[in-house]
């Protein structure tokens, strides 16, 4: 950085955020190109050169015995590298006598400032005074062709415009709301009829300007003006490009119209003050009166932009204020809600607050260094100002077009087994986190800009460097190994997921499947996680040899720490790979009988005949009961009375089997009835088995069915099924005779004693 320009820099550290409004035109060299404004930029600190004065220094240089006395008289006033280290050693050591030569020089370039500002500005008197050989008439004369050229421009300008965007109507009506594609094409047609404009003003006019003035061609003052209408047709272009160059609409900047507005208007203002009196206006003054009244002219323009800009400022901060209490005059994209989702609103809030501070500290340091040091202010701080500028915009075109690519959906080809619906879905749920990041390296990457810009941070030599290098290609890598992460396990979950709820009723689709890609799916997630970070912070430049070290120590620890937890997943492995119970089955497990609902490594998920859910790790399963693996069975046994004949029973059972095979149940039925036979003789029964052979999971329902038709049959030949029978027996003596039961029968209705 300019050590001149330091002191005023620190102070103002970022105040880069209003350039739309007073920066772009800041750094136009056409007009320091010339060589009328290269003798002024050469003479803006010193006085007026005289005849007196020059006269006697050329006979002095043409002289040789003259020009090297002269020489030697410089080199000697020059001082020496000893006074030199002397003055440095002289400087202040303690913090007094620090503060107090910053106070000193302050006021002293203060003071100075102001000398020099009174000292440019009284150049205007002398307009008035009579010291300027200033002939009226011919000033009046040069300023007809001057007129004419500002009419004949502007003219051609403005129907040549009105032409070119009137032609765009139609194209406007059909290209608007038509996705991301048609908005770019849109602003591009606009912004080439924009240009066409001006370059058909530029040429016509300097054209006509060569052909009605005269035969010595254009002015040296016509070319000035031309090239300040060129270096502000296209600044004016540019600001409407950011603030919406489509009647308003399709703007940089995310803001109300309102606001976008009035900061196309005052940018275009104050873009025509500085444009205009910088590159034409004290040029020509330089050349038509004198060095002295360009100065003065020249801390006018200056002025006047200085108070418009912030007149400017307030104004359009107090809009925007007033604009986010109303509601939105317009519907919001949705690639602008992506956007506005992804920046947190503190954020916003904030930079709303803070943004006009920084603007009035930019325009009064800059106003400073423009009056103080010219030279510096077109060449550093113009040139800091359109680099932050572009940043800012390209910046916010990124972050736009983000917004838009996040309102796509992702829909996989035809030919590949994905699910496009879930692969759309978990996309959709990354692009927020996405957003985030890459607003927050948007940020990093327009702070670096500026710092470097400006000189306070060499970060250009910082990423050139062997360490910044290195860094940056590991954000890079890093970034891409999350990414490529993500995509895969949304792709590998999509498989799955296609995978488990395709239509085809194959064995792939089956219950064992569904829960062996439950758990692929978990154990990929697992991986990934692990895996992708570890090569993301390797990338990054971390050794993860400690970590991975100190992983396995952990986990070791966890081991002996855990060992009934290790014995659930080690069980679990085995269970799983022995295909002993998927989700669905009815299983029994650790005491429990109910439906497998949920199946991890660790535990089984059961809910009973009640509805009570049972999570039971598999440490303490011994056995498991699956009642669902390729077929059941439903076991039927009936007691018939002793009486009764056997055979009867039988033919009742086979006929209340015939019956069942009519029903519904018919296609869960595997095989014909086994008939068992007798059993077993009851206490009060005579009991005969049979079973049926059913498709899993329906033995209940069948089994219930055969056992009501099993009684209707019974019922209607008229077996009899019994049920307990008790017998009294009162018992004999040895001479044959039965105790008598005393039993006395009363009437219904007779009272006791009666």
């Amino acid at each position: 950085m300019p050590p001149a320009c330091r002191p005023l820099l620190n102070s103002a550290l970022l105040l880069v955020f209003t350039l739309l409004l007073a920066a772009t035109p800041l750094a136009s060299p056409a007009w320091a190109q010339s060589p009328l404004t290269g003798a002024a930029s050469e003479s803006a600190d010193t006085p007026e050169p005289t005849d007196a004065v020059i006269k006697p220094l050329l006979d002095v240089l043409k002289d040789d015995a003259a020009r090297e006395k002269l020489i030697q008289s410089l080199e000697q006033a020059t001082p020496d590298a000893d006074a030199a280290n002397a003055d440095d050693e002289a400087a202040p050591t303690t913090l007094a006598a620090q503060l107090a030569a910053i106070t000193r020089t302050t006021i002293n370039e203060t003071l100075a400032i102001g000398r020099k500002f009174v000292t440019d500005l009284s150049g205007l008197a002398t307009l008035f005074n009579g010291r300027s050989n200033l002939d009226w008439g011919s000033l009046a004369s040069m300023l007809a062709p001057i007129l004419a050229t500002v009419a004949i421009s502007l003219a051609v300008y403005l129907v040549a415009k009105r032409v070119l965007r009137g032609g765009l109507g139609n194209v406007s009506m059909r290209l608007r709301d038509r996705g991301l594609f048609a908005a770019i094409a849109l602003v591009g047609l606009y912004f080439l009829a924009e240009v066409l404009a001006l370059a058909l003003a530029y040429f016509s006019t300097g054209a006509f300007a060569a052909t009605l003035f005269g035969t010595a061609g254009v002015s040296i003052y016509q070319t000035l003006y031309l090239n300040a209408f060129l270096i502000m047709g296209v600044t004016a272009i540019i600001i409407r490009v950011v603030t919406g160059i489509v009647n308003g609409d399709y703007a940089v900047l995310r803001l109300a119209p309102s606001v976008r507005q009035m900061m196309r208007r005052r940018g275009i203002r104050l873009a025509g003050i500085l444009i205009f009196g910088i590159a034409f206006l004290v040029p020509a003054a330089n050349a038509l009166l004198s060095f002295t009244v360009g100065r003065s002219l020249r801390v006018v323009v200056y002025t006047i932009a200085a108070i418009y800009a912030v007149m400017a400022i307030r104004a359009i901060s107090g809009l925007q204020q007033a604009a986010a209490e109303l509601p939105d005059e317009e519907p919001q994209e949705e690639g602008d809600a992506a956007v506005d989702e992804a920046l947190p609103e503190p954020v916003q809030s904030a930079f709303m607050q803070v943004w006009p501070l920084i603007a009035y500290l930019y325009v009064g340091v800059s106003y400073v260094i423009a009056l103080s040091r010219p030279g510096l202010f077109v060449d550093f701080v113009g040139g800091a100002t359109l680099k932050t500028a572009l940043a800012l915009i390209v910046g916010g075109l990124v972050l736009r077009a983000c917004g838009y690519l996040a309102t796509l959906s992702v829909r996989a080809p035809a030919f590949l087994p994905l699910d496009s619906q879930a692969l759309s879905a978990r996309l959709t749920s990354f692009v927020p986190v996405l957003l985030r990041v890459v607003w927050f390296l948007l940020s990093v990457a327009i702070l670096a800009v500026v710092l470097d810009a400006w000189a306070l941070v060499d970060v250009g030599g910082w990423i050139e460097g062997e360490r910044g290098s290195a860094i940056i290609a590991g954000l890079v890598s890093s970034l891409v190994v999350l990414v490529v992460s993500f995509v895969v396990w949304a792709a590998a979950s999509s498989w799955i997921d296609y995978r488990m709820e395709g239509g085809n009723a194959s064995a792939l689709h089956s219950a064992r499947y569904r829960t062996l890609y439950s758990l692929a799916k978990n154990a990929l997630t697992v991986a990934l996680v692990v895996f992708g970070g570890m090569i993301a912070l390797s990338e990054l430049g971390l050794d993860i040899g400690p970590l991975l070290a100190g992983a396995g120590v952990l986990g070791l620890a966890i081991g002996f720490g855990a060992q009934k937890l290790v014995q659930d997943i080690i069980s679990g492995v085995f269970i799983q790979l022995e295909n002993a119970m998927n989700v669905g089955d009815v299983v029994g497990a650790g005491g429990i009988t109910g439906v497998v609902e949920r199946l991890t490594l660790r535990s089984v998920s059961l809910r009973d005949l009640s509805g009570v859910y049972h999570i039971i790790p598999f440490s303490s399963v011994d056995a498991v009961s699956n009642y669902m693996r390729i077929y059941s069975y439903h076991v039927e046994e009936v007691g018939i009375a002793y009486k009764e004949n056997v055979s009867d029973g039988k033919a009742a059972m086979e006929e209340a089997f015939d019956r069942l095979k009519q029903t519904e149940h018919n296609a869960d039925i595997l095989a014909p009835l086994e008939m068992h036979g007798v059993t077993g003789l009851g206490d009060s029964a005579v009991l005969i088995r049979a079973r049926i052979k059913t498709a899993p999971g329906q033995q209940w329902g069948v089994g219930r069915a055969y056992t009501e038709l099993v009684k209707e049959v019974m019922d209607e030949r008229g077996i009899e099924i019994p049920f307990p029978h008790t017998t009294l027996f009162l018992g004999r003596d040895k001479e044959g005779k039965t105790d008598e039961f005393p039993v006395r029968l009363e009437k219904v209705g007779e009272k006791d004693g009666e």
